[in-house]
């Protein structure tokens, strides 16, 4: 994100931001960026973006504002890391959409054809090309749709780098004080959060609490239709290179915009070997205990992309709650409560749109201290 000026009057209280995962950590960069003092609460150790995989993809995107945040906010995060892509395990590396059969290539032709006439760098290949880049793919993938201009990315890592780069600026963390209400004055204002330790007021709040996030705009009185929806990754490292970049499977997108429990293939291997396996998405609440059943349906459907895969040791199961938004894609900015401002409902795609949404927040939160 690049070094900015504000202009118009610092204020007494800090901008304060909710929330220290990817999204709430390039908030805070971006608003002590911009000079505004800031304090963040939340626990980095507790966000979704600690059992994240770390794909910063484009060609996963649906055509529109979110595609436009996806080619901006990779963009800003190519610049963050220049110089710190072994601290950060970012690379530009391309992305692999794969299909297993007839219907999954027709459907990932008809995308490849929408992202192509949006501008996105997106390229089709048949079976046999996919295999080229990819030499483990099974026999039985038909077709996929590469972009190059794709990244992968440790989001713990990146995410911790936010907060860094924000704390030497001047911003404050404090990691271990859950903020628990919203708190407005009599006129409606967001004056600040309610937390164990009693009142902070703020110049502004930020509301980067990820799968939190609706629980805590109904105390201010705002519906944002934003509940978690549980996520599995498996981690394991099979000894040797299975793919060079992120694959996902033909049925990613069906299974996100799904309304039950949705299994689709996505990896990632980062540079130290380590392959990061998904995934699921169910509503089930706070659940955070998978069945074993569900396991060994993402890795059986694994196999049937890359065989490989079944014979690895899957020694973590991670498990993690997206932001899912019943509109379909985030919240950025101002909104209807004055002196509050979104950063919320990214589902599966916070790593991707947090840089570009910190700017848009920041650029927002600026505004309200002008003149």
């Amino acid at each position: 994100m690049s070094r900015s000026t504000r202009s118009g009057p610092v204020p007494a209280a800090p901008v304060l931001v909710v929330g220290a995962g990817a999204v709430g950590a390039a908030c805070a960069s971006a608003l002590a960026r911009a000079g505004l003092p800031v304090l963040v609460l939340g626990r980095s150790d507790r966000s979704t973006t600690r059992v994240s995989g770390g794909h910063l993809l484009r060609q996963s995107k649906v055509p529109g504002r979110v595609l436009a945040l996806a080619q901006r906010s990779l963009e800003l995060v190519r610049r963050f890391a220049a110089g710190r892509e072994t601290e950060l395990a970012y690379q530009q590396c391309g992305s692999l959409i794969v299909a297993a059969d007839a219907a999954e290539a027709m459907r990932l032709s008809l995308r490849v054809e929408a992202l192509q006439a949006a501008g996105a760098a997106v390229e089709w290949l048949d079976g046999e090309q996919a295999r080229l880049l990819e030499p483990e793919l099974a026999p039985t993938v038909t077709a996929a749709s590469y972009c190059p201009e794709d990244a992968q990315v440790d989001p713990a890592a990146l995410a911790a780098a936010w907060l860094r780069d924000a704390t030497d600026r001047g911003a404050r963390v404090v990691g271990h004080l859950p903020v628990e209400e919203l708190v407005c004055d009599r006129s409606g204002r967001l004056a600040g959060v309610a937390t164990r330790s009693g009142f902070q007021p703020a110049a502004a709040v930020v509301l980067a609490a990820g799968p939190w996030s609706g629980e805590l705009a109904r105390t201010a009185g705002l519906e944002l239709g934003i509940r978690p929806r549980r996520g599995v990754l498996l981690v394991g490292k099979p000894g040797r290179p299975l793919t060079s970049r992120p694959l996902l499977g033909g049925g990613y997108l069906e299974a996100r915009y799904g309304s039950g429990v949705e299994v689709a293939f996505s990896l990632q291997q980062h540079p130290d070997g380590t392959c990061i396996l998904g995934g699921c998405r169910e509503f089930v609440a706070w659940d955070s205990d998978p069945s074993p059943q569900l396991t060994e349906e993402i890795v059986r459907l694994g196999s049937c992309y890359l065989p490989a895969l079944s014979e690895v040791s899957w020694t973590e199961v991670r498990v993690g709650f997206r932001p899912w938004c019943e509109r379909g894609e985030p919240w950025i900015g101002a909104c209807a409560v004055p002196g509050l401002f979104l950063a919320c409902g990214h589902e599966g795609d916070g790593i991707s749109l947090a840089a570009a949404t910190a700017e848009r927040v920041a650029a927002a939160v600026t505004r309200q201290f002008r003149g």
